[in-house]
């Protein structure tokens, strides 16, 4: 017997181990990429200024409440009827989590609406975008805020 045939067999099983284990590598990254991809342009979907028109169902039209999305930052704020707030954000598969919400805290004679409005945006976890509404749902897939693009 020659050693050719012998270091052939030997190759051929160890090609039958390192394949599938560079194909399923290959996979992984090109899971993770499309993931990332996904995130980025969700983020850059999400970007830019709108009214809040409903709040859990209510109609906060003339409260002047606005969310700003800044895909780049990461970061969300606005003005929630008496002050101003801010956040960061993440999407991950699709999925929306707004951070710890920091507030100014300026002394108004009504903040149930403020609160209102605070505690849905906490209970965000979705969000869906059609035309010029953006719809933000909890985990229930409860609609818990409804906003319109601002036009320049």
């Amino acid at each position: 017997m020659s050693a050719i045939p012998i270091f052939k067999i030997k190759t051929m099983k160890i090609l039958k181990v390192i394949v599938p284990i560079l194909f399923l590598a290959l996979i992984s990254y090109s899971c993770e990429e499309t993931r990332r991809a996904l995130d980025t342009g969700s983020r850059i979907e999400l970007n830019g200024a709108y009214d809040v028109t409903l709040v859990d169902g209510e109609n906060m039209r003339g409260n002047n409440q606005t969310i700003n999305f800044n895909g780049l930052s990461r970061s969300v704020n606005g003005f929630a009827g008496c002050n101003n707030y801010n956040a960061d954000f993440t999407v991950n598969n699709l999925q929306l989590s707004i951070g710890e919400i920091a507030v100014t805290r300026k002394s108004c004679p009504n903040l149930d609406i403020e609160n209102q409005f605070l505690a849905a945006l906490k209970k965000v976890t979705r969000y869906s975008k059609t035309d010029n509404t953006l719809t933000l749902t909890d985990a229930e897939s409860n609609v818990v805020i409804v906003a319109n693009a601002q036009t320049e």
